[in-house]
């Protein structure tokens, strides 16, 4: 019998090389975007400076020139914290590069594990390609604000850190999010995720708590969180797209053309928009429009989805005793759900950097 432990460590090796260098290549291109970012705010807070000093040159009308003095004291202000935020977060890259420059230089393929033979290849290269997936998880975006800001032509699904971390009171972090390329145009951010798969199994009968502050893995099953998804999704138009499979590997979605959540003191109310005609599945969500989110523990009918007083009568529900959507393929039938939002009006193009107006001083 083969023995294929050699080659598979000396692939997975490769994979962990070759894993660390795009992570480093990502890293070093946010601290370069960073840098260009520190220089710009140091240029426009130095010129308010100077206005300032320009100002006690002058003799314009008092209340003018207080009200003058405070605008740019506050705009310096601003400009000061936004500065303080990108060097502490470009140290903080620092940090993570060294760890992995160290961790390259320490994981050097020895020569006797360099010469194998390919046959010897072939069986592992499926679990490795497996375990690659698994080491291209994650990824760091200080630069960047949300999964629709990540570059186009790279489309690499993962979980990405984006900004600073904004943590709520069960630690679970607001820009920490689970990127999606599913469909051409910018990603999507994934809100929901459940299956049968018991590697990734996850309860959902949970509390409203936890259904507010969001429970889960993001690289597994999980729910967003009802106060992180209102946060997002509130105040611009966002899609919302529901990818359904059944236990034979057959897929189906639907997108909606408004997906918005109220806050928690109107039960995070559901709206939702019109269903694209172009879906491969039937309409199951626009029975729940206007609905309160509502949990009940003890009522696995009423379990974390937008639902009358009752709970007796639903379309859909995802986060149910089973995965629920109509009458498609058979509701008992269903293997795995995915809720993804994008904004609605959006594009690479769109994309800038937030500018300061020196007329607005």
């Amino acid at each position: 019998m083969c023995n294929y432990s050699l080659p598979f460590e000396v692939e997975a090796k490769r994979v962990n090389l070759a894993s660390m260098d795009r992570k480093l290549t990502l890293i070093r291109r946010a601290q370069e975007e960073q840098q260009r970012k520190l220089i710009t705010m140091e240029f426009k807070l130095n010129y308010v400076l100077s206005k300032m000093i320009h100002l006690t040159h002058v003799k314009p009308n008092k209340e003018e020139l207080s009200l003058s003095l405070e605008q740019w004291q506050s705009n310096s202000n601003k400009l000061e914290q936004q500065i303080n935020k990108l060097q502490l977060s470009l140290e903080r890259r620092d940090e993570h590069d060294k760890k992995l420059e160290e961790l390259l230089a320490s994981s050097q393929l020895s020569p006797q594990l360099k010469v194998v033979s390919d046959a010897k290849l072939e069986m592992p290269m499926k679990q490795i390609s497996n375990e690659s997936k698994l080491l291209d998880h994650e990824y760091v975006q200080p630069a960047k604000a949300g999964c629709f800001e990540l570059d186009v032509e790279q489309r690499i699904d993962g979980v990405y850190k984006f900004l600073e971390p904004e943590l709520n009171e069960v630690q679970r972090d607001f820009n920490e999010r689970y990127c999606a390329f599913a469909t051409d145009g910018v990603a999507w951010t994934v809100i929901q995720r459940r299956s049968s798969n018991n590697n990734n199994w996850e309860n959902f009968n949970r509390g409203w708590d936890e259904y507010r502050t969001g429970f889960g893995n993001l690289s597994k099953d999980f729910w967003f969180g009802n106060e992180f998804i209102h946060k997002i999704a509130y105040r611009d138009d966002y899609i919302l797209r529901i990818e359904l499979e059944d236990h034979n590997g057959l897929n189906a979605w639907a997108e909606y053309g408004l997906f918005r959540l109220d806050s928690e003191s109107f039960n995070y109310q559901l709206v939702i928009g019109e269903l694209n005609e172009n879906s491969t599945t039937p309409d199951a969500l626009t029975y729940h429009n206007r609905m309160d989110f509502r949990v009940t523990v003890d009522d696995e009918a009423c379990a974390g989805w937008w639902l009358d007083d009752r709970c007796l009568e639903s379309k859909s529900n995802l986060n149910g005793q089973r995965i629920i959507w109509n009458n498609w393929h058979n509701e008992y039938s269903l293997n795995a759900s995915r809720m993804l939002i994008r904004p609605l009006n959006i594009s690479p193009a769109d994309i800038t950097d937030d500018s300061y107006d020196e007329d607005s001083s």
